[in-house]
């Protein structure tokens, strides 16, 4: 079964701090040591990703902190513009695209997960 989620980065979507791209995502893995890429995930439906400008969407559950890059790049990908993400069966895999969008129906195209690394703090 397919299943959408779609996230209006109008509210919805906060880079968690004002600086963009990979200067931000730095800082939030600040302190934590990357594991092996995964494959899939089974994100946390009920937190939204935190969009990285240009570079990856960040998801969050217990244990791990996951950054979710693109195959090539996604420079449309900005925490102003709403994301489509569709995945199979309850999780999110690569290949899997994301719908990039404005509000007002501009269509940006579509960047393809390229894998999910977790990320947990340093022991």
């Amino acid at each position: 079964m397919r299943w959408l989620i779609a996230f209006a980065a109008a509210g919805l979507i906060r880079a968690p701090s004002a600086a963009a791209g990979p200067d931000c995502l730095a800082r939030l893995l600040m302190g934590k040591v990357a594991g092996a890429t995964r494959r899939c995930i089974f994100p946390d439906h009920s937190a939204q990703p935190e969009v990285i400008d240009g570079t990856a969407l960040v998801y969050h559950d217990a244990r791990f902190t996951y950054v979710a890059r693109f195959k090539g790049s996604c420079p449309a990908l900005r925490e102003d513009r709403h994301i489509t993400v569709r995945g199979a069966g309850g999780q999110l895999c690569e290949n899997d695209p994301v719908h990039v969008s404005e509000t007002t129906g501009h269509d940006f195209g579509f960047c393809t997960f390229a894998g999910f690394t977790p990320y947990r703090q340093a022991r």
